[in-house]
């Protein structure tokens, strides 16, 4: 008894950031020209478009849980989520979507207004996961869909902005949604430390694409949800 109270009394383990340069991100590099391992299930210009019974209807998934990176997909570079993110984002929670917010930077207080939004216009609560491992690391893919608590017949989607680290989900066996970076507006000095980031990024986006076209890959894209959103 007193070896379980100690543990409840316990402090949470303090989150730590996991950005920068890591062996799985580097191995996770060169799978990237596997063209298994770069097949986005839907690329889409702005994360607010996505329509997740849309993709469903057209895949014939059952995606309920999702699995969502933050920085430079529904905000810009470590700020706050933009209003038409957060509109759509609650929106998809509304429609009966379960949400964990999975990213590289530590958890810090930013995310604290979302969460609470969200909390009182639908009476669900995000989770922030706060895994020791970095993306493209399998085992926090797999501590995130743990975390989502899903049936056994409701499936989990990745959507992020980075086949480096986000696309990672595709080897951990969960499919992925690939939105455009949201363009963040930083001081050269900023940007410049940035640049093999945003560099490798561009590149394995780039031949994402290619093995698109050369392999006649089946890719929703914008059009394929603006159209039902028309009808």
């Amino acid at each position: 008894m007193e070896n379980t109270l100690e543990t409840q009394n316990q402090p949470e383990p303090q989150d730590i950031s996991r950005e920068g340069l890591s062996l799985e991100k580097l191995f996770h590099f060169f799978r990237l020209f596997n063209p298994a391992n770069n097949h986005a299930i839907a690329k889409v210009s702005a994360f607010h478009l996505i329509d997740i019974a849309r993709i469903n209807e057209l895949l014939g998934t059952n995606f309920k849980g999702i699995i969502l990176d933050f920085d430079e997909c529904v905000a810009p570079h470590h700020g706050e989520i933009t209003q038409e993110n957060a509109d759509a984002l609650i929106e998809m929670i509304k429609s009966k979507i379960k949400v964990v917010i999975y990213s590289n930077m530590e958890k810090g207080p930013r995310y604290d207004a979302l969460i609470q939004r969200v909390l009182e216009e639908t009476g669900y609560e995000i989770k922030v996961i706060t895994s020791k491992y970095s993306k493209p690391d399998q085992r926090g893919f797999n501590e995130a869909k743990t975390a989502l608590n899903l049936e056994e017949d409701e499936d989990v989607v990745m959507i992020g902005d980075n086949f480096v680290t986000d696309g990672g989900s595709i080897h951990a066996g969960i499919p992925f949604i690939k939105v455009d970076p949201i363009k963040t507006e930083e001081p050269f000095h900023k940007k410049a430390k940035r640049v093999f980031q945003t560099g490798t990024r561009s590149m394995h986006s780039g031949i994402s694409n290619s093995y698109d076209k050369l392999g006649g890959r089946k890719v929703i894209r914008d059009n394929d949800l603006l159209e039902q959103a028309t009808v």
